[in-house]
């Protein structure tokens, strides 16, 4: 068994794309790692209402439960507060770091087969995927480590700024709604709309493939043209946390700590405000853009707060079996999370009579997830003892090198 603070040794047929690959400090691909392995269960866990209910549902409770009660209201608010764009934010970030990990000029390889598969994962089971815009990202990103580190500090700073200054114009549209106009009014989702779209999935995978595909170009062309720079620019700042070898635990001691209690003891407390605040105000979209600044702002804190404490946990060696595990997980990462996209697909609409898209609330949806991620962590270890690499993984890097190793153990 590996020593925590070293990460697994891999040949170069066993090291895909969004892998950390090459030689580097063995701490600081063990903290990518561990961070991997903590973010695609939060994925999970953040994902599941996308895969639940209407595209909308994730951030609007009355369109999850028109009729939430305590508890239902208590499993949404812990999801908006803990879980929510926080992973999404997280991955982008690591996805950055674990290209800038990779052999000199070989972090590029097998980015194209990516976003391959991100697409058909959009257009044939979920529309909500990342891979496709994490992919376009990194084709922008590695080319551009060739700057002036000034450079691709403004660069990023400006990339994330500009996209936060767009959900907030957006969010201020929002804010000239008269208060006469609902949600269903201005997402187009009334309740004869959202029990025809319930109804399509629940007949089965196939019945609601052409409005999956509808969806997913719809969401694709707001990734790309809203929200494309602030993943370029959150990639770049998981190669430029790599280059100060954040990862490591090398930063001094206090500082991590004051600022990952800052972050989070600010983040947090934002996150959560944005959820009461969008319950009490209804819900109404005149009032949504407060919840939103705090929300997105709040993300990004609790982002690096994570971070922070798993870069502590791994320099201080606290749990060490648990983080081993971590890094088996961050290991097959993408297995995992291309795994999730299929089996939630199947759970939620892929078999008639029996999918159960639109028919859980957020409480028995929270209760679904721990269930889940108990199945994930025994899909990790048996990835763990019978493959070298997780399959998608190995797939990726086959196709990309033309070369297929060998998958199974012994």
């Amino acid at each position: 068994m590996a020593k925590l603070g070293r990460a697994p040794v891999r040949t170069p047929t066993e090291t895909p794309i969004g892998s950390p690959m090459n030689e580097p400090d063995e701490a600081e691909e063990a903290g990518i790692l561990i961070m991997f392995g903590v973010t695609v269960f939060g994925l999970l866990s953040a994902n599941l209402s996308g895969f639940a209910h209407v595209w909308a549902a994730a951030d609007i409770l009355p369109l999850q439960s028109p009729a939430a009660g305590a508890l239902d209201k208590l499993a949404w608010w812990l999801g908006q507060t803990f879980v929510s764009w926080t992973f999404n934010i997280l991955l982008m970030v690591l996805f950055g770091s674990s290209l800038a990990l990779r052999r000199a000029g070989d972090g590029a390889r097998g980015l194209g087969w990516m976003g391959f598969g991100g697409l058909v994962l959009a257009y044939v089971f979920w529309h909500g995927e990342l891979l496709t815009v994490l992919a376009l990202a990194g084709m922008i990103a590695v080319p551009m480590r060739a700057l002036q580190p000034a450079t691709r500090w403004m660069t990023l700073a400006g990339l994330i700024g500009g996209t936060y200054l767009i959900l907030l114009a957006g969010a201020g549209i929002t804010a000239l709604v008269p208060d006469s106009m609902a949600l269903s009014d201005l997402l187009g989702l009334d309740a004869a709309r959202i029990t025809a779209i319930e109804a399509a999935h629940q007949s089965g995978f196939w019945a609601r493939l052409p409005d999956n595909m509808a969806i997913a170009l719809q969401f694709h062309l707001v990734e790309i043209f809203f929200l494309g720079g602030g993943a370029l620019g959150l990639v770049l700042l998981g190669m430029e946390l790599v280059e100060r070898r954040f990862w490591s635990g090398a930063w001094p001691v206090m500082p991590l700590v004051f600022s990952a209690a800052a972050a989070l003891g600010i983040g947090l407390p934002l996150n959560g405000w944005s959820a009461v605040h969008a319950m009490s105000a209804g819900f109404a979209p005149s009032q949504a853009w407060g919840g939103v600044a705090a929300h997105a702002a709040g993300a990004l804190l609790s982002a690096y707060g994570y971070a922070a404490l798993v870069v502590l946990a791994v320099r201080y060696r606290v749990a060490e079996r648990f983080q081993l595990f971590l890094i088996r997980a961050g290991n097959t990462w993408l297995s995992l999370h291309v795994g999730q996209i299929v089996v939630l697909t199947v759970v939620f609409s892929g078999i008639p009579g029996l999918a159960l898209y639109g028919q859980l609330a957020p409480a028995s949806l929270f209760a679904l997830g721990l269930v889940l991620v108990m199945v994930q962590a025994g899909a990790v270890l048996a990835i763990d003892r019978w493959l070298r690499v997780g399959p998608v993984e190995w797939l990726l890097d086959g196709v990309s090198s033309r070369h297929f190793a060998r998958l199974r153990r012994g």
